[in-house]
C-alpha cells in the first residue's frame, strides 16, 4: 500500500489536456505575423520622446471623454459624479500601459499584463466592473489616432500592427475570463498552501459540462500564473491534412493534485470526476 508521503511527492494526477496558447505565445506569434522584430522595435523607439511629451494629456483626455459619455459613465459607476478613487486607479492602469507601449515592450511579462487587463475588463478587477469589448477596441483606436499626430509617417504602420497585436492578446484574456461565467453548474475553485503565492483569491465559475477536466480547462486558460506553477508541457503530434503537426498538451506536475470537497481526485475518477453544483475544488501543491 502506498504511503501518503509517496502519493504527495511522486504520483501525478493522470491525464493530458489542451489549453489555449499562453498570452506570451499568442503575442509573439502576432508580432511575428506582423513582421515586428527587434530591429523594427528599435526604429519605433525613435518616436518615444515625442510620444511621451503628450502622453499624460492623452490619459486625461481619454477619461474626460469616458466621464462625459452616458453609457461609459454608467458602466464605470460615474452616473452622478466621478469617483476620485476610481479615476486614480484607472488613470494609473492606463498610464502604465501607455508607458510600456511607448517603450515598445514585447516581453512575456507585458503579454501577461495585457491578458490581465482583459480579465479586468471582464469584471475580474478591483471594482468588478465589465467593459464591453468594442470599447476596448475604441481605446486602441484612440491611442493610434494620437500616435498618428506625432510619429513619423513611415513608422505609423508599425505602430498600428503593434497595437493590434496587443489588442488581440487583451481581448483573448477578456474572452477567457467571460467564459468562466458560462454554464449551468456553479462551482468554486481555490488554491491551497504554498501555491497561494501564485493565486490568492477563490474563483467562482460555471460549467457547461460538470467535470473536473472542464474546470481545469477553464481555470488554467484564465490564470496562466497557475500553468507556470502546476503544469508541465507534453509535446505531441496530431494529423493536419496530409502531415503531422506538433502540438503542446499539458499535464499536472508530480505531486500536484486537486481536492474535490476535500477528497483527492487521484483517488476518485481523476480528471473525469463529475462535479455537483456548488462543489468546492482546491489545488493542492506537493509539500503543502
Amino acid at each position: 500500500m502506498k504511503s501518503q508521503a509517496v502519493w504527495g511527492v511522486h504520483e501525478r494526477l493522470a491525464g493530458a489536456f489542451d489549453l489555449p496558447l499562453l498570452p506570451e505565445e499568442r503575442f509573439f506569434r502576432l508580432l511575428e505575423f506582423a513582421g515586428l522584430g527587434e530591429d523594427e522595435a528599435r526604429t519605433m523607439r525613435l518616436d518615444a520622446e515625442r510620444l511621451l511629451d503628450d502622453a499624460a494629456d492623452w490619459v486625461r483626455e481619454a477619461y474626460d471623454a469616458l466621464a462625459r459619455y452616458p453609457d461609459t459613465a454608467k458602466a464605470l459607476g460615474w452616473e452622478t459624479h466621478v469617483l476620485e478613487s476610481s479615476l486614480y486607479l484607472r488613470r494609473a492602469f492606463f498610464s502604465a500601459w501607455l508607458a510600456r507601449t511607448i517603450g515598445v515592450d514585447t516581453s512575456k511579462d507585458f503579454a501577461r499584463y495585457l491578458h490581465h487587463a482583459g480579465r479586468v475588463h471582464a469584471g475580474f478587477g478591483p471594482e468588478a466592473r465589465e467593459v464591453p469589448e468594442e470599447w476596448v477596441g475604441m481605446a486602441f483606436a484612440f491611442i493610434l489616432g494620437k500616435f498618428s499626430e506625432k510619429v513619423a509617417p513611415e513608422r505609423l504602420p508599425l505602430w498600428g500592427a503593434y497595437l493590434k497585436a496587443q489588442e488581440g492578446v487583451m481581448l483573448r484574456g477578456q474572452v477567457l475570463a467571460e467564459d468562466l461565467k458560462k454554464g449551468a453548474v456553479p462551482v468554486r475553485f481555490s488554491v491551497m498552501g504554498v501555491a497561494r503565492r501564485h493565486w490568492k483569491t477563490p474563483i467562482d465559475l460555471r460549467l457547461e459540462e460538470a467535470t473536473l477536466l472542464r474546470l481545469v480547462e477553464k481555470v488554467f486558460a484564465f490564470a496562466p500564473e497557475l500553468v507556470d506553477a502546476a503544469l508541465e508541457p507534453v509535446p505531441a503530434a496530431e494529423e493536419a491534412g496530409l502531415w503531422m503537426e506538433e502540438v503542446t498538451r499539458w499535464r499536472f506536475k508530480p505531486g500536484w493534485t486537486l481536492l474535490v470537497e476535500g477528497r483527492d481526485a487521484r483517488h476518485l475518477e481523476g480528471l473525469k470526476t463529475p462535479l455537483a453544483p456548488e462543489v468546492r475544488v482546491e489545488l493542492l501543491p506537493p509539500g503543502r
